[in-house]
């Protein structure tokens, strides 16, 4: 069979190669034995290279074969080996066992003892790891830790670093004294510095410019000392630099928070001024600037009518006419008006006196719109602030309180700020509508007595 395919493919060549000597040029033409050469050549060929690559797929398998064989005999080594480890480890848990049984069996009561001076370390190693003095006399903790920890039975002495460091500790409460540390937060960009402390007692301590209040962080033997981001405000550091150069024997107040820091925390996170006009928003800056506005007008109103109340007087007293304040202008309108008859004096009177009245009560109307706007704006920065409040519930709901704290705040802050501008802009009103009341009648006065006198001078010259 299959020599009737290699003659079967044998014809199908024959019959392509006569296909292309019939069709190639009569110069090139081949013989039927040169085209059956070359075939017989181009199986050779491809027979040779079927062999090459047989013969390099057995040699990697005999490689993979060895590696493998090597790899399994390595394995079997380390697992031997890891059973002796096993055994011996055991041997050695045991052996130790046995040991520890022998110490407790010969230590007797001090076993006992060890045992309540661990627990004693372990209530005292936090308070002291957590304490100011700590930094001040180091390694305490360490110290204290390593018998604690150990697994050998400590001496005497060993023994004694937990009573000494709890009388240290005692002793270091009634102190008032200096140290150097590192505190984070205190160097440039807020990196770590060594700085000199003044510490009192076991709970506060602070830089002795008393310009930054510290507080321990972290948890047994990593605490470390760092700088409040926010200070407290209000007298502390005034307090602590009264205590900074308080000299030997002289008795001050400083402040001491027991809680090691947490209160002057929250102190530090309590908000500023600043931070009130953030929480107002936009609305809240508007009423802030109108506050500033009118309370800048009356105070020039005041000062204005105070000062031209005080030369409507002097002028009152003297009679000089002139055009330095209204009273006198009245009186040159009198001056120029003498000879004419009462009624057209007093109609030329009234004149000057309603020139002069829109100078008196100039910006009056101002204040007092300033005044009543004020409220009208918190009232909006309420409805704006309760909006946001809601849509922060409607988005996340009402699980979290600081969702809904910004709204709040916008809320609540801005109808302070109207009512804080609405209350003195309203006094401030009163004050200047009345000082303009005042000037204003004098005028009045003034003018009806010329008026009088003018009258006087007529019945008295007819009679």
């Amino acid at each position: 069979m299959s020599k009737f395919k290699s003659l079967k493919a044998l014809g199908v060549s024959v019959l392509l190669a006569s296909t292309a000597v019939l069709a190639a040029p009569p110069a090139v033409a081949q013989t039927l034995s040169e085209v059956l050469a070359a075939v017989k050549r181009d199986s050779e060929q491809m027979s040779a290279a079927d062999q090459a690559r047989l013969r390099e797929f057995q040699q990697d398998t005999a490689s993979q074969a060895a590696r493998m064989a090597e790899g399994r005999a390595a394995l079997n080594a380390a697992e031997g080996r890891a059973a002796a480890l096993s055994r011996e480890f055991d041997a050695n848990e045991a052996q130790l066992g046995a040991l520890e049984a022998d110490v407790s069996a010969q230590a007797g009561d001090f076993q006992e003892l060890l045992g309540q001076f661990r627990s004693a370390a372990g209530a005292t190693m936090p308070e002291i790891a957590n304490s100011f003095a700590n930094f001040d006399y180091k390694d305490r903790v360490e110290a204290i830790a390593e018998i604690a920890e150990a697994r050998v039975l400590p001496t005497r002495a060993q023994l004694e670093r937990l009573p000494k460091a709890m009388l240290q500790e005692m002793i270091a409460q009634s102190e008032v004294k200096t140290f150097t540390a590192t505190v984070n937060g205190i160097g440039p960009q807020g990196s770590n510095a060594e700085a000199e402390l003044i510490r009192i007692g076991v709970f506060t301590a602070a830089t002795t410019n008393g310009r930054e209040l510290v507080e321990v962080r972290g948890s047994g033997s990593d605490t470390f000392l760092q700088a409040f981001a926010k200070q407290p405000g209000g007298n502390y550091s005034s307090s602590l630099a009264s205590l900074i150069r308080a000299g030997e024997g002289e008795v001050v107040r400083a402040p001491v928070d027991p809680s090691k820091g947490n209160l002057f925390g929250i102190l530090g996170d309590l908000p500023t001024f600043g931070d009130r006009l953030q929480q107002g928003g936009p609305v809240g800056a508007v009423i802030a600037f109108l506050a500033v506005v009118g309370i800048l007008i009356g105070l020039f109103k005041i000062f204005t009518l105070f000062t031209m109340g005080g030369a409507m007087r002097g002028t009152a007293k003297t009679r000089q006419a002139g055009t330095g304040n209204p009273l006198a202008r009245v009186f040159e309108a009198y001056e120029n008006n003498r000879n004419a008859d009462v009624e057209t004096l007093e109609l030329k009177l009234d004149e000057q006196i309603l020139r002069e009245s829109p100078r008196i009560e100039r910006f009056n109307d101002i204040i007092k719109v300033l005044a009543a706007i004020a409220p009208l704006m918190g009232l909006l920065g309420t409805v704006i602030g309760m909006i946001i409040t809601f849509t922060a519930i409607t988005i996340y709901g009402a699980g979290d309180p600081k969702l809904m704290a910004g709204g709040i705040s916008v809320a609540l802050m801005t109808t302070v700020f109207g009512l804080v501008a609405a209350i003195p802009l309203l006094l401030i009103h009163a004050v200047v509508s009345a000082m303009a009341r005042g000037n204003q009648q004098l005028l009045d006065e003034q003018a009806a007595g010329l008026v009088a006198e003018k009258m006087e001078a007529v019945h008295g010259g007819r009679a």
